[in-house]
């Protein structure tokens, strides 16, 4: 029936659009008895852009209907397209990354990455999620990548390994019940990782390879100084959403490294354009 659907959704775009576009469609959708809740993710390309836009749609079985709906989210959705640059491999390419959020500092993150159309990856705190899930959700909206990072910001040595899976279940769950998706990445605790964690975790395990330090400097200009020492190609940012300062930073950071042909992704996407395997039970800190 979706395939059906689908089949249909490209033939029409095939008779009513420019044939020199570009058309990739990848879906999501829950079935719930008689009735399919269908969630498309479209990427269109033309010349050197790349336009994103979701659609919702409701099938109901026994009827043969199909009609648009909001049904994941609890407010409409805008559904202005986000424009990015089509990846060129030949430039640097980034992936800043925040940990701890959301709180009442991540929408200001947000903002500033929507107003330069550049994408990012948030590892989420399980325990800073009840009364932030709009701010979850404006991730997601965004097409923000959304990963574990623990629900109580335990060191995992000291840990169980049932209370490690708690840690990770209980961020999953609680996301889960916002966006009808598990997240696809985990980020330890302080990084920190052996053996019996990699085992534990059921997906690749992302660290970093430049740490902004903004935890300990709390100063945009230190931040960005540090950032900026250290940066290139194929690296992973570590910065924290929960600091003023370090939105702050971010004001001087994009413009410049914009400025030097850079291009900001997600974790995931950094590693599938550097054409590196992402893989379970893996560390990756980079995409070099």
């Amino acid at each position: 029936i979706i395939d059906n659907y689908l089949n249909y959704y490209l033939n029409n775009y095939i008779n009513t659009e420019l044939e020199q576009h570009n058309l990739f469609i990848d879906y999501d959708y829950f079935n719930h008895e008689d009735i399919i809740n269908l969630t498309m993710y479209i990427y269109e390309e033309y010349e050197n852009l790349v336009k994103e836009n979701k659609k919702s749609y409701e099938i109901k079985l026994s009827e043969n209907i199909i009609k648009p709906t909001n049904f994941i989210w609890e407010e409409p959705i805008d559904n202005n397209f986000n424009y990015q640059k089509k990846i060129n491999k030949k430039k640097p390419m980034i992936a800043l990354t925040f940990d701890d959020g959301p709180n009442h500092n991540t929408n200001k993150i947000l903002d500033i990455l929507e107003k330069y159309h550049i994408k990012a990856t948030f590892f989420i705190l399980g325990c800073n999620i009840t009364g932030n899930e709009n701010i979850i959700k404006r991730m997601e909206q965004l097409n923000m990548e959304i990963g574990n990072h623990m629900y109580s910001h335990k060191l995992l040595t000291k840990l169980t390994n049932n209370e490690i899976k708690t840690e990770i279940e209980k961020v999953d769950n609680l996301i889960f019940n916002i966006i009808n998706k598990n997240p696809s990445l985990i980020r330890p605790s302080y990084g920190t990782y052996n053996n019996r964690i990699k085992k534990i975790m059921n997906r690749p395990i992302i660290i970093w390879n430049v740490d902004s330090l903004d935890w300990k400097y709390h100063n945009s200009k230190k931040i960005y100084k540090k950032v900026m020492e250290s940066i290139s190609d194929g690296d992973i940012i570590l910065m924290h959403d929960i600091y003023n300062a370090t939105a702050n930073s971010l004001e001087i950071i994009i413009p410049k490294l914009l400025e030097n042909e850079y291009q900001f992704m997600t974790v995931s996407e950094l590693l599938n354009n550097k054409g590196i395997d992402i893989k379970k039970g893996r560390v990756y800190s980079n995409a070099n």
